[in-house]
């Protein structure tokens, strides 16, 4: 899924649309405002002076490079298949896209959505939000001991309107789940809907306790972003754009490796910006063809728009412009298979709760899963350690996700009573810094 992307107490309820028109947000403190973000900051990325300029020493917001995009350029107009909601229907869909790992640009079915319905007051954008959320956190990052990092939605549309901020390299952004749990915001489910090509959501039958983080908000500055990465679990994502646009890089499952598409030495930082600016341009020369590389599927995503990543596709996502948008990560009958082999071996708790769920609503895909050997021709391909063939990129993407998902059952098993007191946005957090480490111990032991 877009790994993708990086704003004062509520002056109306959670349910309204906009402020009350004799209600007037208070005013924010200029010196607080700068404390809150610059502290954000310095958490999100301790390596980056602040005094020193570092969050501006590459110069990305002025350079011609990756940010600022020709939206004409030739691999960005007919690089990608745009379906309608209103011609292809949802089999049509699956047949020729879901089963087949295609990606696609879907349009036509947002129309309807109180976030972006055209005509509207618009709910989602940075100062409706701020009016509506105004003393409510959003996560922005996490720290280095893998904790979120979250700001006030007051001090957010501070952050992306002041020009101290504006040419940061890569600016922080909002990427939380968390939202559509609170009372305080779930009301942000109200304003949109599931598009009716991924309505089924066999995840749901797990439980809501032990069910994955799979739905976000996501909204941040120009060249803010996620950095190339594959949904885990054998998962696919769509992405709801709401404004401004993103752009796109995807590369089939199966074609490069962790190593090929995030090599160590060329001074990537897990930032989407310095991905694209570094690494990106690398998968369209020569010598990446002759290695029997694909090049990416450039796409720009426009507002109105629902990007449709398959499982197994790596993928990163750059703003171009102030965006904001929803995605969640899904997984259906078309793909169960994929999904269960994974999701088997990396939470063997969670997938024997899921496989009794299945057999009483779904008994014909219980049957599948208990048709599943336990170790296949896949899951042995696992223990090769991918360095001379393309087609091995794979193993080591499922090895991976399989690694990242035992980490986190046993981060989730570990945590007894701890569980109960920290956030899960914590969890969480403390997951994904698990996930860099251990990547970067595997990149070790390959280089031995």
């Amino acid at each position: 899924m877009d790994s993708t992307e990086s704003a004062a107490t509520r002056v109306t309820p959670a349910r309204g649309c906009a402020a009350s028109a004799s209600a007037t947000p208070r005013a924010v403190s200029g010196r607080r405002s700068t404390k809150k973000i610059n502290s954000a900051k310095r958490r999100t990325r301790s390596e980056l002076d602040l005094a020193r300029g570092d969050w501006t020493k590459h110069g990305y917001a002025y350079a011609d490079g990756a940010a600022n995009t020709n939206d004409a350029d030739a691999r960005f107009t007919a690089n990608i298949e745009r379906i309608s909601v209103k011609t292809v229907t949802r089999e049509a869909f699956i047949e020729r896209f879901e089963k087949t790992r295609t990606p696609c640009v879907i349009t036509d079915a947002m129309e309807d959505w109180g976030c972006y319905r055209a005509g509207s007051t618009r709910r989602w954008t940075i100062d409706a939000l701020a009016e509506r959320f105004r003393d409510v956190k959003f996560k922005v990052g996490t720290d280095d001991d893998g904790y979120p990092v979250k700001l006030k939605m007051k001090y957010i549309k501070e952050y992306v309107n002041d020009p101290v901020h504006l040419h940061d390299d890569s600016p922080m952004y909002a990427f939380d789940g968390s939202v559509f749990d609170k009372p305080e915001t779930k009301s942000l489910l109200e304003d949109f809907s599931i598009p009716e090509y991924f309505e089924e959501d066999l995840f749901k039958h797990v439980g809501r306790k032990r069910r994955p983080p799979y739905r976000w908000v996501v909204f941040g500055p120009p060249r803010s972003g996620s950095s190339v990465h594959v949904d885990p679990l054998a998962t696919s994502a769509w992405n709801a754009l709401i404004s401004g646009r993103k752009r796109w890089a995807l590369y089939p499952p199966r074609s490069v490796t962790r190593a090929q598409i995030k090599p160590r030495g060329i001074g990537l930082d897990g930032e989407s910006v310095t991905w694209f600016n570094k690494m990106y341009p690398r998968t369209r020369t020569e010598e990446w063809r002759r290695q029997g590389l694909p090049p990416p599927i450039d796409v720009i995503q426009y507002p109105g728009e629902i990007m449709f990543v398959p499982d197994g596709w790596w993928h990163a996502v750059l703003n171009l412009d102030h965006t904001m948008a929803v995605t969640q990560n899904f997984a259906t009958t078309a793909r169960f298979d994929a999904v269960w082999r994974i999701t088997r071996r990396a939470r063997p708790k969670m997938s024997a709760k899921w496989l009794q769920k299945l057999r009483l609503t779904r008994p014909d895909l219980g049957e599948v899963a208990d048709a599943q050997p336990r170790r296949g021709p896949e899951s042995a391909g696992e223990q090769t350690t991918s360095t001379s063939s393309s087609s091995e990129g794979s193993s080591d993407t499922e090895q991976e996700q399989t690694e990242v998902a035992k980490k986190e059952r046993e981060v989730f098993e570990s945590a007894g009573m701890t569980k109960r007191t920290r956030s899960s946005d914590a969890i969480v957090a403390e997951l994904a810094q698990e996930k860099m480490r251990a990547a970067a111990e595997r990149d070790d032991a390959m280089e031995v």
